[in-house]
């Protein structure tokens, strides 16, 4: 007999979901996707916590396991799927930081829950277990609940015992029955919505919770509880916001119907920056299609033809103008420019302001306009230009965005995959998987190795093809991304160093970039970094500015450039002497004013046969009120030093009680007297 079979059916159960979520982790992991708070990470890590938790609540499993677990997936699959064994170590990282995360969640997340439930009161709980049971009620078995020792108190007693008639009422009475049922749902409410609050804190499972309930005889059935489970947790996420999406998550049925009116319109922004005479084929209001947009209104526009590019793949969305002529033909309109003089002399019939460009269904292009001169009518032809100054920069942005891909996987390993982007004129931000800081020499490595491919000055070209041509051509494909039958394949050089399905808009060749400087490096999730960059003309401005900085600071420290650091250390360790100094002089004034000869009301005076000295200090800080009361207790010998400090609107006191006196006098008593004067709790030794 095998060792699984000696096992019991809820045992063996346990087993398969720990084997079945292993071989889940192991290859979402190797994928690049790492446990989490949203989608797809979110997902992995119910996985791996579900697992987890079978195995110690159901097999006993109270030391790290699940990471060995994983490990022996790699082992069994490494033949078929080579890219386990490449990402071994780094899967085994990420399995065990995850269990040990959730091994401390469920120690917290309990002790919380045995909390809540202490602090519940008899009837409280009575009522819980009163939502739980549903409509058909055992009132015989639910009577026997009030033979039990619950009160706590007179009052409480009282109000079981009415609690009890009530129940031996409703027992006869069907609409005195239904009466009760809805009080207890609503009873319930705020236990759940506490409970909630834990797993949105804590992480606590709700497996953990139903679980611990039913230990303390409250059985719900287990969609009931999801239920509501689920409407609390979306109630308390409404209320912070979690969750809420803006616009451009919300697809609006107005949209469809506009494709299915109009049919696709052309994007020509790879190629050209201007497209004239262009049709207008729809105007779109408040979610409603319009015939006319007036000047001064706002309002999407769809265009048949169009240079601006859609926000998508993180790079957003291209800006610029609308022009419409009464007669005579527009040249050229960037940005803020007013039209060059056309053939005929005249000006725009209509003149119009994108300030953003979407495509919240595929194939429909949108252009967020403000009329700024005349009107738009349905119909309407007008030359379409792109603010090619913002555009230029969001394609230096976006081609350095994948060099900066290429060049994390390079430096930190091939477990680096994108997990998010933005792509904007003036900068670009880049999420990625890693499981650790990323140290000084590794981000001068990866700036290095962005600005020698860019210095090298290699072609991007963009190819369009199938995407299983693409992908056996060794194409990076984001995960998570919609791809049609054909995509855009951007290769930088001959693609050996990047090679990535995209299609956002790019320079010609990586020597357009200019240059490149990270700015920034920081965690946003577990496992999951993020940096931000610049490049081209705002690098430059940033040089220029450190060079400023580093000028008023050479002026002002009166020094050399190469001993600037080493002018900023003395500075600092002379103004810590400074400030030790005060502090001291400080001290030595306050116990300065305690004596014989002192008249000012600071002297110890003798209150019921125990010496007590009551003073106010200003301008000392928190240890320095320390050291004075240590001060003073050693100056008394026996006695009790109380001090009261004022620190903005704060006020704190310390109390002080000799050894000889610890057994007559308690310092937390006298805290306890003092802080309701002061509106305020004592605590602390």
């Amino acid at each position: 007999m095998s060792v699984y079979e000696e096992l019991t059916e809820t045992q063996q159960f346990a087993s398969r979901v720990i084997a079945d979520h292993a071989r889940s982790t192991a290859f979402a992991i190797a994928d690049g996707i790492l446990p989490g708070n949203e989608g797809r990470n979110y997902v992995l890590r119910k996985i791996m916590r579900r697992a987890i938790y079978h195995g110690r609540e159901n097999l006993g499993l109270r030391n790290l396991f699940f990471y060995k677990v994983c490990d022996f997936v790699i082992s069994e699959m490494r033949v078929a799927y080579p890219e386990l064994e490449a990402q071994r170590e780094f899967i085994g990282k990420m399995v065990r930081l995850e269990e040990e995360r959730f091994g401390n969640t469920m120690t917290v997340g309990l002790r919380k829950l045995e909390e809540l439930y202490d602090q519940l009161t008899f009837i409280q709980r009575s009522q819980i277990q009163l939502a739980a049971r549903g409509k058909d009620i055992d009132f015989a078995a639910l009577l026997k609940l009030f033979d039990q020792p619950g009160g706590k108190d007179a009052e409480e007693s009282q109000a079981v015992s009415f609690a009890r008639t009530s129940v031996e009422m409703m027992a006869e009475n069907e609409e005195l029955q239904k009466q009760v049922y809805d009080d207890a749902q609503a009873a319930a409410k705020p236990f759940f919505r506490d409970v909630a609050q834990l797993y949105d804190t804590y992480g606590t499972p709700r497996d953990l919770t139903r679980v611990f309930l039913e230990e303390k005889k409250i059985v719900f059935e287990e969609n009931d509880f999801n239920e509501k489970f689920d409407s609390a947790l979306h109630e308390l996420q409404k209320q912070s916001g979690i969750g809420q999406t803006d616009r451009k998550s919300q697809i609006s049925p107005i949209y469809a119907e506009v494709l299915k009116k109009v049919g696709a319109n052309q994007f020509h922004g790879y190629d050209a920056t201007q497209v004239d005479d262009a049709e207008v084929i729809a105007l779109v209001k408040d979610d409603k299609q319009v015939d006319e947009l007036n000047e001064g209104g706002e309002g999407l526009i769809v265009l048949n033809d169009t240079p601006f590019y859609a926000e998508a793949g993180g790079q957003v969305g291209d800006t610029g103008m609308l022009v419409g002529m009464s007669f005579g033909k527009v040249v050229g309109i960037v940005g803020d420019h007013k039209p060059p003089a056309t053939a005929g002399g005249s000006d725009p019939a209509a003149r119009v302001r994108v300030t953003d460009t979407f495509a919240p269904v595929t194939g429909l292009i949108l252009h967020k306009a403000k009329i700024e001169k005349g009107s738009i009518n349905v119909g309407d032809r007008v030359n379409a230009t792109v603010d090619s100054v913002k555009r230029d920069a969001t394609r230096r942005n976006h081609t350095a965005t994948h060099l900066v891909h290429a060049a994390l996987r390079e430096v930190l390993g091939t477990h680096v995959k994108q997990a998010g982007s933005v792509v904007a004129p003036n900068y670009l931000r880049f999420d990625f998987t890693h499981y650790q800081p990323i140290d000084e020499a590794e981000i001068v490595e990866v700036e290095d190795l962005v600005n020698r491919h860019i210095l090298e000055n290699h072609p991007v070209n963009t190819n369009v093809m199938a995407i299983e041509e693409a992908m056996h051509g060794g194409a990076m494909a984001l995960f998570g991304e919609k791809y049609g039958a054909d995509v855009r394949v951007l290769s930088v050089g001959d693609g050996i160093f990047s090679k990535e399905l995209c299609g956002g808009t790019h320079v010609r060749a990586t020597g357009d970039i200019g240059s490149f400087k990270i700015t920034s490096d920081e965690a946003i999730a577990s496992g999951v970094r993020r940096i931000r960059a610049i490049t081209g003309f705002d690098a430059f401005e940033r040089f220029r500015e450190d060079e400023r900085l580093i000028d008023r600071s050479l002026g002002a420290l009166k020094t050399q450039r190469d001993n600037l650091p080493n002018a900023i250390e003395r500075l600092q360790e002379e103004l810590k002497r400074t400030r030790k100094e005060i502090d001291e002089l400080k001290l030595k004034i306050a116990t300065g004013t305690v004596g014989a000869g002192s008249s000012n009301g600071d002297e110890a005076k003798d209150v019921g046969g125990v010496m007590v000295l009551g003073k106010i200090v200003d301008g000392l800080d928190a240890n320095g009120s320390r050291q004075l009361s240590d001060t003073l207790l050693t100056r008394l010998k026996s006695g009790v030093v109380v001090l009261g400090r004022k620190d903005g609107d704060k006020v704190s006191i310390i109390v002080r009680v000799s050894d000889d006196l610890t057994e007559k006098v308690k310092a937390g008593n006298i805290i306890k007297e003092i802080a309701p004067i002061i509106g305020g709790r004592g605590g602390g030794k």
